[in-house]
């Protein structure tokens, strides 16, 4: 039953991850979008770090060489990959907001290097 459970919601992560990353992509590959929906966007990429300090990297390892693939099929999603790379830095290394541990803290900030 637990087991069953966890396939649930680690099949209801996955799709809002899933989700929430086509959202962006969707959006942020057209420069006119990005300019007209900026807000929608920040809204979004905090979002994705909030996923991505539950899943990266145990759940989510391949994230770092999947952002960067992406960032190769256009200039905007390139650039906001970097916002996002930038907001996930800013999460990890700033310890005093204690929303994720010292010891997962280490562990990205040493997976980042």
């Amino acid at each position: 039953m637990a087991s069953g459970l966890v396939r649930i919601f680690l099949n209801f992560s996955a799709g809002i991850k899933k989700y929430v990353v086509g959202l962006i992509i969707k959006t942020s590959s057209d420069p006119a979008c990005v300019e007209k929906e900026k807000v929608y966007i920040g809204k979004l990429n905090m979002i994705l770090v909030q996923i991505l300090k539950q899943e990266w990297p145990k759940h989510w390892p391949t994230f770092i060489s999947d952002i960067v693939g992406a960032s190769r099929t256009s200039e905007s999603l390139c650039q906001n990959n970097m916002v996002i790379l930038k907001l996930l830095s800013e999460e990890v290394f700033d310890f005093s907001s204690g929303q994720i541990t010292q010891v997962k803290a280490k562990h990205l900030k040493d997976r980042q290097v």
